[in-house]
């Protein structure tokens, strides 16, 4: 082993216990050149050359993003060759697909804006959602075509993740920021098109994000809540007050579908994370395998969850299992549960059998190749199944026979196969192909932790003392250095390459390897090892090679448009009384700036309105110090590196010790002095706080600011109720 590649080698020992906190690894030994300067000279490169004021948000440089499927017939009946079959939003270009039963494109209509949602009426009414639209689309069917007739305004809500129908003609709706589900009867249209409609909203939890409807119960995963909702439901549809069972797990659940049965339960299965904190003391990441959970489920006057398994399909190849499905097996008693793997290139299959006291905890598991990217999976009928694969940009055809691909046709995907190799070692185990599953020791990937890039909902303990920390969002770090919280990752470059060196860190491999085109032949679908043009003539990638890819996508991997602003040109007043309590009383930490590292790329109070309401919400609102606010225990021994508030509705909980639930949380602890110390009047927008005096004489510092445990003492005042309501309107508009 070479003088360079031993000492990162050795830099294994210095794994960190979190990813914000790892030491950089050491200088290279006797004088070799460092391997990653060139990658410091071209991040520096690439720097230079953008303009973060208008950096594109990453909605649709990623691919057209094929998000879900649906049948084409609610009762689940196999179409005939060459007729409709499944609708498939396209995430990346909102739009709507029909396929036929071979996965060929028949007809593609407009969708509402990042559509990830669709369901179908038992009319044949189709109807689409867009995590970036407050508009739901209706469209009709119309031979091998679909065609748009009509929409539903939602009033109130900014996007809607996910849809489901049910069998008395209504719609479930789900308001991610919001924690909201809405439940619809829509009517005729009007003569505009827009749709009457009855609608019942109720509270579901944090981060709604999938929605299934059975025949006797709705199923809403709360991604952020790490926890699943089964409700009963009324003979209109609509859902019973009370009776709702809950599942919650230590960490984010990222699949489920349900099996009714008879006495009104069900049984349910779930793909999700290790039901187990995550354990950072080793070094790397502990107890964050993926695993397939098996319950009985009673809901009614007295819920009832009971866990009948828990299977670590980690061991098997499946990673982050974002599709799932669950059915009785013909002519037994037994129980098929069939997980996918969006970090996995495997497809398991769990049989559950039956035993004179119920279902076997231990299935029979088999498993057999699936490419990685797996978001969502339809049966056809005949034991095939469709999935949709935003990864590879292409839906996958299963019949039991060799796997047919087949790719979304579209013009405007012109990314390079270095960003989509990069976005392949995010999502999947390509960073540390290694790792085993044994105790602590766990194969994941990225989004294990980040969901889609952002955040899992946890708090979890960091492995140093008592400090524990949120999940920060991993988009928009191209302007936003030295990153994350104790920020000791002073670029790009050293992010990339303490990745691969704390991800594999307790795998026994050099995290400084080469990846063959025999180690991952999927890849060639990305372009990575054969061009678009023919092939590359690459039989392996080297280690820097593999560190610049995944620099290149997360130089892309901008935050994704805000709902909030689409379609806007200029601040109501109460966002405009907002901006200004911002300016006066949050700017000094959460600078207005492009670059946070750069005080010169700060962004004048003039240009606020015009930068805040463009779809790429380009300021970082945040800075490269530390700063000591009372959320405690601190992360570092001069506090915590100031965030980014970017997209606050993606990233709760609050407070790098996610004390905070909600924003309004945030504001109403805050504590700021006086100006003009003791006696002082309290400055427009605050008020005395309740409590705050202390011995006599005691004074706040000038300029003193508490997020949190702010101390009692004189000239410390409180933000009044009207200054944080503009706060709150401003505040969502980043």
């Amino acid at each position: 082993m070479d003088a360079v590649r031993l000492a990162l080698a050795l830099s294994l020992a210095l794994a960190a216990l979190a990813c914000d906190g790892r030491p950089a690894a050491p200088a290279p030994a006797g004088g070799a050149p460092d391997p990653l300067e060139p990658l410091r000279q071209l991040e520096a490169s690439r720097r230079a050359a953008t303009d973060f004021s208008r950096q594109p948000s990453s909605d649709r440089l990623h691919g057209p993003d094929p998000i879900a499927l649906r049948p084409v017939d609610p009762r689940g009946r196999p179409a005939a060759p060459g007729a409709p079959a499944l609708l498939s939003p396209l995430r990346g270009r909102d739009a709507l697909v029909l396929l036929d039963a071979s996965l060929r494109e028949l007809s593609r209509a407009p969708a509402p804006a990042s559509p990830t949602g669709v369901a179908v009426l038992p009319s044949g009414e189709v109807f689409a959602s867009g995590e970036a639209s407050p508009a739901l689309f209706r469209y009709a069917l119309r031979g091998t075509s679909i065609e748009p007739s009509g929409r539903v305004e939602l009033a109130g809500v900014r996007g809607v993740r996910d849809l489901a129908a049910g069998p008395e003609g209504v719609l479930y709706a789900l308001d991610e920021r919001a924690g909201a589900l809405v439940t619809l009867r829509p009517g005729p249209a009007g003569a505009d098109g827009h749709l009457a409609l009855e609608r019942w909203d109720e509270p579901i939890g944090a981060g709604p994000f999938r929605v299934v409807r059975l025949a006797r119960h709705l199923l809403v995963g709360c991604l952020l809540d790490h926890t699943l909702v089964v409700l009963p439901v009324g003979p209109d549809g609509r859902p019973l007050p009370g009776g709702a069972a809950r599942i919650r797990h230590d960490g984010p659940i990222w699949s489920f579908d349900a099996l009714e049965t008879e006495g009104g339960g069900l049984l349910l299965a779930a793909g999700g994370v290790e039901d187990h904190p995550l354990d950072r003391t080793g070094g790397s990441f502990g107890y964050i395998d993926s695993f397939v959970f098996l319950y009985r489920v009673a809901t009614g006057a007295r819920p009832e969850v009971a866990r009948l398994s828990a299977v670590n399909v980690s061991e098997h190849g499946v990673l982050t299992p974002k599709a799932i499905a669950i059915s009785a097996v013909p002519g037994s008693a037994d129980v098929r549960v069939i997980a996918t793997g969006y970090g996995g290139d495997r497809r398991a299959e769990l049989l559950f059998r039956a035993a004179e006291a119920g279902l076997s905890p231990a299935p029979e598991v088999s498993t057999r190749p699936l490419a990685p990217g797996v978001a969502a999976m339809a049966a056809l009928g005949g034991g095939a199944f469709a999935y949709a694969d935003p990864l590879l940009d292409a839906w996958l055809l299963d019949a039991g026979g060799e796997l047919v691909k087949r790719p979304v046709h579209d013009g405007e995907d012109a990314r390079s196969g270095e960003v989509r190799l990069g976005e392949a070692l995010f999502f999947t185990s390509l960073m540390a192909p290694w790792n085993r599953t044994d105790g602590p020791l766990s194969r994941f990937t990225c989004e294990t932790c980040h969901f889609e890039g952002y955040v899992d909902g946890r708090t979890h303990h960091t492995g140093r003392g008592d400090v524990r920390a949120t999940t920060k969002p991993l988009l928009g770090l191209f302007n936003n250095r030295p990153h994350f919280s104790r920020a000791l990752d002073p670029d790009l470059t050293t992010v990339a390459d303490n990745e691969f060196r704390v991800a594999g860190a307790l795998s026994g491999h050099d995290p400084w390897f080469s990846l063959s085109r025999e180690a991952a032949p999927w890849l060639v679908d990305l372009g990575v090892f054969a061009g678009r043009d023919g092939p590359s003539g690459r039989a392996e990638l080297a280690p820097e090679a593999l560190r610049r890819a995944l620099m290149s996508f997360l130089m892309e991997l901008s935050h994704r448009a805000n709902p909030a602003v689409l379609g806007r040109t200029g601040f109501t007043p109460l966002e405009r009384d907002g901006a200004r309590v911002f300016r006066d009383r949050c700017a000094r930490c959460h600078a207005p700036v492009l670059r946070s590292d750069d005080p010169g790329s700060a962004v004048p109070f003039e240009r606020w309105e015009d930068l805040v309401l463009a779809p790429e919400g380009a300021i970082v609102w945040g800075r490269a110090g530390y700063e000591k606010t009372g959320v405690v225990p601190y992360v570092h021994e001069q506090g915590a590196r100031v965030p980014s508030l970017r997209r606050l509705y993606k990233k709760r909980p609050y407070f790098t010790n996610g004390s905070a639930r909600t924003l309004r949380d945030v504001l109403e602890r805050a504590r700021f002095a006086a100006p003009g110390g003791p006696g002082a009047a309290a400055a427009p927008g605050t008020a005395a706080a309740p409590g705050a005096a202390a011995a006599p004489g005691a004074a706040a510092a000038p300029g003193a600011f508490f997020h949190d445990g702010a101390p009692a003492g004189e000239g410390l005042v409180a933000l009044d109720p009207a200054a944080i309501e503009a706060l709150l309107a401003f505040l969502d508009l980043l």
